[in-house]
């Protein structure tokens, strides 16, 4: 885009393509409204619960897995051909489980084929419009743009499970004594809306949505074999002019030889008025395609230099520095290096990283939170199916509204702590998954059935919960590796982290069965569950609370490392500055 010829202002694309965006989001979670309709695909195929669970987890599965394939497809490609991937994997996907439940067709390995597909396209819907927009503003307002986007994406439950109960619930069907096909007309129309709407607005985005191009780099004469280069970001008006030459061979600052370009972007501005001049190195974000000849001690940890690298880099002969001590701001949490993807194996804060990832455990209660209503409820009572829908239904939206506050919230508070008080946004992130504790235990160590107030907390908190984390996972990815690779380096800190759906949902899905073995027959209504008490649950939980402790001290490590990097390097910068 062409400053002044431009027929739209780049404003205006940042806000079109940011709603564009929000819209996207709001349908690429479709998914975790699975349990509303997952009785009735239990019901019309004769699934076990093990089934289900093992259905719904592939899903999930596919939506972290889908990242190795996604990245690499936003990395080279762009946002467009990354939608048009979505809308034809989630027509292959939504469309094909409509025509196998419509005549029960396929069998359980078709619909997890089929449901990988919807997966891997909610994966590109979600990358795409996350990505794209993230890129088009300041790396100090990441959390708060991530956190708005996923927000909606943790209302997508809450929307489909809403338009489920209330447009296509099969409360008013006339059963057919004829047909041997059991489960809902309702839940066939509503696998055809999901696959009708999802696709239409995929290939929409697909044109509307757009990325700004950076201008073209301004080469500056840094005196020595080592280039300096400096983008002009965000809004017009952000400029960055040249250092004087009084300023540039300043020798009041540090110096590193620097074995390839170091490239300056001035899109990062803590908090502050844009960066005027480029001594003000530390109000912008400093990317390194190649890591710098800087001295490593054998004493560190691996992933120690992710943010030493950050430090001010300079040609060797004259270091960049400023005459204006009001100036000598440093966030070294908002300063990042444009890592590739093979990098990250060597750095110990992407393992601390990946660990807590991989062990979180929010979804054994996402997917199986009407089997625990069921759970709960009295077999006898004749009101107990209408009440086991309407309750599904409650807890579902409750763990979506949590979902889309624990992003936003997380978000906007991560940005103003990080700006105003130069602390880690991983601190919210450790907090989060400490706080998922708490509805883990009160699942697996009631003596007793869970009350309906304790499972309306469990609900809330996991839902706000699992929404920080996935808010906060998009802008720490950002933190840490930078712009450049980031499709493909979301994709290897969450890969591992598609496992855990099925592990945790499998280990939910055998108690459970087991469970229902050990009751004795009862004689209830089509749709009951078999298996009655806290004994349905209660092992599972206690097994997810042991793999959620390994989370959180994860969690806490990746703070920690984090944390100590950037106080050591804030003391660097303020000794030298006396």
């Amino acid at each position: 885009m062409v400053q002044g010829k431009a027929l739209v202002s780049e404003r205006t694309v940042r806000i079109v393509s940011l709603v564009i965006g929000i819209i996207v989001m709001a349908l690429s979670g479709s998914l975790f409204s699975f349990a509303s309709f997952s009785t009735d695909l239990k019901a019309r195929f004769g699934f076990t619960s093990s089934n289900i669970n093992l259905l719904s987890a592939i899903g999930d599965t596919f939506m972290y897995v889908g990242f190795l394939i996604i990245g690499p497809i936003y990395d080279h490609y762009g946002e467009r051909w990354t939608l048009i991937t979505a809308s034809i994997l989630t027509l292959l996907g939504y469309g094909g489980m409509y025509i196998a439940y419509a005549k029960a067709w396929g069998g359980l390995g078709f619909l997890m084929v089929l449901y990988c597909l919807a997966g891997v396209a909610s994966t590109a819907g979600y990358l795409a419009a996350l990505a794209a927009n993230m890129s088009n503003f300041s790396v100090s307002t990441s959390g708060t743009v991530s956190g708005g986007l996923l927000a909606f994406f943790g209302l997508s439950a809450t929307l489909f499970s809403q338009i489920k109960t209330h447009l296509f619930s099969g409360n008013d069907e006339v059963i057919d004594p004829t047909s041997t096909l059991k489960g809902t007309k309702a839940t066939q129309s509503f696998l055809l809306f999901l696959t009708f709407i999802t696709t239409a607005v995929y290939l929409i985005a697909a044109v509307f949505m757009v990325k700004i191009k950076k201008p073209a780099v301004k080469n500056l004469d840094s005196g020595s074999s080592s280039n300096a280069t400096i983008h002009d970001d965000d809004d017009a008006n952000e400029k960055v002019a040249s250092p004087s030459p009084a300023t540039a061979t300043d020798a009041s600052r540090p110096t590193q030889a620097l074995s390839r370009t170091t490239t300056f972007t001035a899109s990062m501005n803590n908090g502050r008025e844009p960066a005027s001049r480029l001594e003000e190195w530390n109000h912008s974000n400093t990317t390194l395609d190649k890591e710098s000849m800087a001295p490593r001690t054998t004493s560190h940890l691996p992933g120690d230099n992710i943010l030493e690298e950050t430090t001010p880099v300079t040609a060797a002969a004259g270091p960049i520095t400023t005459t204006n001590a009001s100036k000598a701001w440093f966030n070294p949490y908002l300063t990042s290096i444009d890592m590739k993807p093979k990098a990250l194996l060597f750095e110990s804060t992407f393992w601390f990283f990946v660990i807590a990832q991989v062990s979180q455990q929010g979804f054994s209660y996402i997917n199986n939170v009407d089997s625990i209503v069921h759970a709960i409820l009295d077999p006898t009572d004749p009101s107990t199916v209408t009440r086991a829908v309407s309750l599904t239904g409650l807890h579902v939206t409750l763990i979506s509204i949590g979902n889309c506050l624990g992003r936003l919230a997380s978000g906007i508070t991560s940005d103003w702590v990080i700006n105003r008080y130069r602390i880690s946004r991983s601190i919210f992130f450790f907090g989060s998954q400490a706080l998922i504790m708490v509805p883990l235990l009160i699942m697996g160590f009631s003596v007793s059935e869970v009350s309906m107030a304790a499972l309306v907390v469990s609900s809330c908190l996991i839902g706000a919960t699992y929404g920080a984390t996935g808010a906060l996972f998009a802008s720490m990815t950002r933190d840490f590796f930078g712009d450049t690779y980031y499709g493909t380096n979301c994709g290897m800190v969450m890969v591992l982290n598609g496992f855990n759906p099925i592990i945790a949902n499998q280990i939910y899905g055998v108690f459970y069965d087991r469970a229902v073995r050990k009751m004795p027959a009862h004689d209830m209504q089509e749709g009951h569950t078999t298996c009655l008490g806290h004994a349905c649950y209660d092992s599972s939980f206690k097994i997810a609370s042991l793999l959620q402790l390994v989370c959180v001290l994860s969690a806490g490590l990746l703070f920690w490392a984090h944390m100590r990097k950037g106080r050591k390097l804030i003391q660097q910068n303020n000794s030298l500055a006396a």
